[in-house]
């Protein structure tokens, strides 16, 4: 039996020291809740959690980008909605306008109902926006650039691939053209003449003079979107119409005729390139479509006639034209919880001049001033709504698509979280089950350090036997 050192409480107080500390860190992890509080309690789990953790958040994030992005898509939708009804508005006005009980003066106030239609239309294109982001002024569409600057190239499809396109002009479209001559008059002495231009009666009176009739032509003509060049005189006198292309269409007949002569207008003509050898294309004036299978199209806006005002050079005939079209210009949503994992959306340009309703210069293509360009205007707002209801389309499948990426990222933000679960968080009835075990030890190693803390008093029993 030994005084100085007393091994047996020496060994009960380490075994309570071993107590102590294994308790508190079960205490740890059941306040905390987790399984690996530091480094040190599983440095490879630790690892891998992190790594859980990241991944969880941004597909968290993921997802809210996705929904950030079904709301912008419903927004354009909405505004694309509105472009529908006033479309079906214009086509319905073409409609009324195309019926021969109207006048001229009747039909002219119908266009300008359509002008003022038109125009909301740029207005909607102009200013939808989402969160200060832009979306059918073709910021968001799709990048495609003409080698020609007299070429505009307007839009393309997203089945295009991306690469260089060619073809070559071989005409440009031109205007109906009424030659100086074809308009002849006299002035009346008594009773008064007429001139009809596209049915429409101009009478001349006895007391008009040169200037005068010019006055009146020009009024009438103004109406139908047509320009007077010329002076005032008999023969003197030329028609122009403002928008080039097969359906325009100028008819005169003079005092003395017996008929109507027609003037017409003609399409642009152009000749496909080797990597559109199964394209077709067509033209309305010199608005072009290029198109293949699968959803494959193009549209390209040629330079109208030479007109002074014109800053375009119209040096394009029998000029090669080539269009490069990339990948970029979209609108891409971060859809992922990692690099590239995005979703490129195309916001299509609405405006009226994408849409075939006005070229580049901001001449309206369609004039229902006169009954037959009331009839033409109705094969160009078919094709306008037509694209409109394309755009939607597009964007519904996308908004479709979008919800079914959402859910995607929300299960796999949950199954990723039950991962991270099983290697961080505490298993609660398994820990203090250990719990209890790590107290009851503990308060036997406190029970025997108190014995062995008295055993070297049994050497006073020896020493007062002396």
């Amino acid at each position: 039996m030994r005084i100085n050192h007393n091994i047996s409480a020496q060994l009960a107080n380490v075994s309570l020291k071993k107590s102590e500390t294994n308790i508190s860190l079960s205490l740890e992890k059941l306040s905390s809740g987790y399984k690996i509080t530091k480094a040190a309690d599983d440095s490879a789990g630790m690892a891998i959690s992190n790594k859980m953790r990241t991944q969880i958040r941004a597909l968290d994030q993921a997802s809210r980008n996705a929904e950030d992005g079904n709301s912008m898509i419903q927004t354009a939708d909405g505004a694309l909605s509105e472009v529908h009804s006033i479309l079906q508005r214009i086509r319905e006005l073409s409609v009324q306008a195309a019926n021969e009980t109207y006048s001229i003066n009747d039909r002219n106030s119908v266009q300008e109902e359509m002008d003022q239609l038109m125009d909301e239309i740029d207005r909607v294109a102009k200013t939808t926006e989402f969160n200060g982001r832009t979306m059918l002024d073709g910021s968001a569409s799709r990048t495609i650039t003409s080698s020609n600057d007299s070429v505009l190239a307007i839009s393309t499809s997203m089945s295009v691939t991306a690469g260089e396109y060619v073809f070559e002009v071989d005409t440009t479209a031109k205007s109906a053209i009424v030659p100086y001559g074809a308009i002849t008059y006299e002035i009346p002495t008594t009773e008064k003449s007429h001139i009809t231009i596209n049915n429409e009666s101009v009478d001349i009176e006895p007391t008009d003079t040169d200037d005068s009739i010019l006055q009146k032509i020009t009024t009438l003509c103004d109406k139908m979107s047509i320009q007077v060049e010329g002076g005032p005189g008999s023969g003197n006198i030329s028609l122009r119409t403002n928008t080039a292309g097969s359906k325009q269409r100028i008819s005169v007949m003079c005092e003395g005729q017996d008929k109507e002569t027609v003037f017409n207008g003609s399409d642009a003509l152009i000749n496909l390139g080797e990597n559109l050898t199964t394209a077709t294309y067509k033209a309305d004036g010199n608005y072009v479509t290029i198109s293949d299978i699968n959803g494959f199209e193009m549209q390209v806006e040629l330079p109208t006639a030479i007109d002074d005002d014109d800053t375009r050079p119209v040096d394009v005939e029998g000029k090669e034209v080539k269009l490069k079209v990339y990948n970029a210009g979209y609108l891409d949503i971060q859809i992922g919880a990692n690099e590239h994992q995005n979703l490129s959306i195309d916001f299509p340009e609405v405006t009226c001049q994408t849409l075939g309703l006005r070229d580049s210069n901001g001449t309206n293509r369609i004039n229902v001033c006169t009954s037959a360009g009331a009839t033409n205007a109705l094969d160009v707002l078919d094709f306008a709504i037509d694209k409109v209801s394309a755009a939607r389309s597009s964007l519904g499948a996308f908004q479709n698509r979008m919800d079914s990426t959402i859910a995607s990222l929300n299960i796999a933000s949950e199954n990723m979280t039950d991962s991270m679960s099983r290697i961080m968080d505490t298993d609660m009835a398994s820990e203090m089950t250990r719990y209890t075990q790590l107290d009851v030890l503990k308060q036997a190693s406190t029970s025997m350090l108190s014995q062995a803390n008295n055993r070297p008093q049994q050497i006073m029993s020896l020493l007062q036997g002396m």
